[in-house]
Order: structure tokens, then C-alpha cells, then sequence
């Protein structure tokens, strides 16, 4: 399947940048033209530190001009003729470390459940939950997270072992992230070969998720010092305000 990095210079309309002709590209592949694999728009992408520096560099090598230099930059693939977004797309050079090292994923995402932030492990499941690689799993985990958090208090299904003693959410990323065999006997043997586009799609989600956490963070602080000052005015009506405005940090 072929990527492209593509810019939106309209509404709706999305030209695909030859980063082939880059001096940052390297080709790992034999497709040709402006044609990609996911990895060598990743590999490109992460040469860069962040965004700022890839829109730099792209309009340094004249892939834009001043006037689209601020446009939208995506991952697509072309299906009938139309650029379809990839989910969770851009990653930068702080993502190569998990890109070489898959098991660091792996360590992030439980880290996660190891800190409490059971609505990452619940949106995480949600994502994923119905790729065909862990079709089982997924749902499981997704059950455990949304229970955790209705009951106030971690599933207890979180800390089963199966026979590679991983607990239930190292399960659900390993099937997602590595091919593997079952044997007769139910045991899953994982090979050393990595799935790319799904070990892509987890990290850009990772991303993406402690971005919009963060940022939605922060929104609730400066609401909250608003209301602080408010309040000194007339604590009456801030009361009925903070009912009314409560923030839910993962609606989307």
C-alpha cells in the first residue's frame, strides 16, 4: 500500500508533497514516483523534532509556498481516487526510540495502567479493540478499563497472567504489534517480525491522547482560575456556573 504526506491548500482537497525528492529521504523500498511505504514517510517525518521543523524544512525544499506554508499536513492513502486520512498520523524524533524498540511501547502503555490513568487504558481499547489481530482481547480489556472505572476501583481481571505470563493489556498490544503463531495447544508464539502500520497507529494514538490531555488540562486550570476571581464577586451564581460547565477531560 502506498502513503503520501499531503497538504490541504483547500477545504477538502489534499496535494500530495513528492518528499521522495527530499534531501531528508531515504528510499527503503521499490516503489517509485512520489509513492511511499508508511515507514519511509515516518522515517522522514521523524528527522524533524516537531512540526515547526518539518514546515520549515518543506518550505526551505520548496514543497510549499508562503501562502500554504501553515496548511494542514497529513498521512493519507489514495482509494477511488480520493486521499483517505490515516488515523493518528504524524510522528517526530522523539518516536524513533519506540519505533526501534517496539517493548518500550509496550512498557508506555502499561505504565499507564500502573499510574491509574485507567481512561487512557479505556480509550486505547476502544481504538483497537475491533482489529482482527486481537479480536478477543481488545473487547476484554475494554470491559476492564469501562468497569474500573464505573466501580472506582481496578478490575481485578487487569492483573491475570496467560501462559506468557502477560496480564490482559501486554496481551491485546503484543497481538497487535508483533505477528504470531498459536499453537494447538492455545499457547500464542510472538515472532520477531513487527506489524508497522499497527505498531504506527499506537504510538501516533499515545501522542495524540497525552497532547489532547494536556491541553485539556490546562483549559480546565485557567477555567478554574477564572472561576477563583469570579467567585470573590459573587459566589452565588459561580456555584451554579460550575454545575452547569463541568469539563468531561475525554469527550470528544
Amino acid at each position: 500500500m502506498a502513503y503520501y504526506l499531503t497538504l490541504e491548500k483547500e477545504k477538502g482537497k489534499f496535494t500530495p508533497l513528492d518528499i521522495t525528492k527530499s534531501k531528508y529521504f531515504t528510499r527503503t523500498s521499490n516503489l517509485k514516483g512520489n509513492r511511499c511505504t508508511l515507514a519511509e514517510v515516518d522515517a522522514f517525518t521523524m528527522m524533524f523534532n516537531d512540526e515547526r521543523e518539518l514546515r520549515g524544512a518543506l518550505y526551505r525544499e520548496g514543497f510549499t509556498d508562503i501562502q500554504n506554508a501553515g496548511k494542514a499536513l497529513t498521512i493519507r492513502i489514495l482509494r477511488n481516487n480520493k486521499y483517505h486520512k490515516v488515523m493518528y498520523d504524524l510522528l517526530y524524533q522523539k518516536d524513533l526510540e519506540y519505533i526501534g524498540n517496539p517493548q518500550k511501547i509496550i512498557d508506555l502503555i502499561n505504565d499507564k495502567l500502573q499510574i491509574g490513568d485507567y481512561r487512557f487504558v479505556e480509550r486505547y481499547a476502544n481504538t483497537f479493540f475491533n482489529f482482527y489481530d486481537c479480536k478477543s482481547t481488545g473487547p476484554e480489556v475494554r470491559e476492564f478499563a469501562t468497569s474500573t472505572i464505573r466501580d472506582g476501583k481496578i478490575s481485578s481481571h487487569f492483573n491475570e497472567l496467560d501462559e506468557n505470563l502477560d496480564n490482559p493489556l501486554t496481551r491485546m498490544t503484543k497481538l497487535l504489534i508483533y505477528d504470531y503463531y498459536q499453537a494447538p495447544s492455545g499457547r500464542v508464539e510472538y515472532k520477531n517480525t513487527v506489524k508497522y502500520r499497527n505498531l504506527h497507529l499506537i504510538l501516533a494514538f499515545i501522542n495524540y491522547y497525552n497532547k489532547k490531555y494536556q491541553e485539556e488540562l490546562c483549559e480546565l486550570k485557567e477555567n478554574e482560575g477564572q472561576q477563583s476571581l469570579f467567585d470573590v464577586k459573587t459566589k452565588k451564581k459561580i456555584k451554579k456556573d460550575h454545575i452547569d460547565g463541568q469539563i468531561n477531560l475525554f469527550n470528544e
